[in-house]
């Protein structure tokens, strides 16, 4: 399925978005999961807090949207990235996805990381009826970006959110639009929990995420369907590593 080597983790930043009420449920799920395997890792609130720590984006949290929150971290980690030169890829997820690093290492394999490239589960809005319909990434299951396309939707002019509250995830594939970049659907990125989905169905193919800790046991579902990935493709990496020196 996949025709390169794993691209390596410290090629990968990753952006988790939260907020205040949910430092102290979700995070520690993240940590304890598949944040393990992450080299470059950063948790973007609306509020500081030293303990995990999180970063300040300086926009208010909101019910809905995210559209603020979102582009914030986005241009956070432009800036940043000039001091990790060998980041070539941003995953922003939620504070409730539940993923896999190594599939996620894998499948960006088939990519070109100095292209813009946008990969996730592709959702679409009113591309049937109307001209002015667009395709954008459902964000609970993750975005990912190569940098370039990061560094595009920033430095463009042509991404502004209409309000803070603006669907982020709708809105960057308006963006998307406007740039002339596609979106690649990936059906291993999912919006929902496993309990959502046919079981035949999830046995198609390895996803590389789930979204909502909603009812469920989001450690177990890590265990599950990611754990033993992450850490034998961890083991080989570093075998591999000490092959070298």
């Amino acid at each position: 399925m996949f025709q390169g080597d794993p691209v390596p983790n410290r090629s990968i930043y990753f952006a988790v978005k939260t907020c205040g009420k949910f430092h102290r449920d979700r995070i520690p799920v993240v940590k304890s999961t598949w944040a393990k395997y992450t080299r470059y890792i950063g948790f973007y609130s609306e509020v500081e807090d030293s303990s995990i720590p999180t970063i300040n984006v300086g926009v208010a949290n909101t019910d809905h949207g995210h559209c603020g929150k979102t582009l914030a971290i986005l241009g956070h980690v432009a800036a940043l990235s000039v001091s990790l030169p060998d980041v070539r890829w941003v995953v922003v997820a939620d504070d409730d996805t539940i993923l896999s690093v190594a599939r996620l290492q894998q499948l960006l394999s088939c990519f070109d990381s100095s292209r813009p490239v946008a990969v996730g589960e592709r959702y679409g809005y009113n591309v049937q009826r109307s001209s002015q319909g667009y395709n954008y990434i459902t964000g609970g299951g993750g975005m990912v970006f190569s940098l370039v396309l990061v560094r595009r939707l920033v430095d463009s002019g042509l991404c502004r959110c209409p309000s803070i509250s603006t669907p982020d995830d709708m809105f960057l594939g308006v963006c998307l639009a406007r740039l002339g970049v596609p979106i690649t659907h990936s059906p291993l990125f999912h919006q929902a929990r496993p309990v959502d989905y046919a079981p035949e169905y999830l046995t198609t193919h390895d996803p590389v995420s789930f979204h909502k800790h909603w009812m469920i046991d989001p450690v177990g579902v890590y265990q599950d369907w990611f754990a033993e990935f992450d850490r034998r493709a961890d083991l080989e990496a570093d075998e591999h590593k000490h092959l070298e020196l």
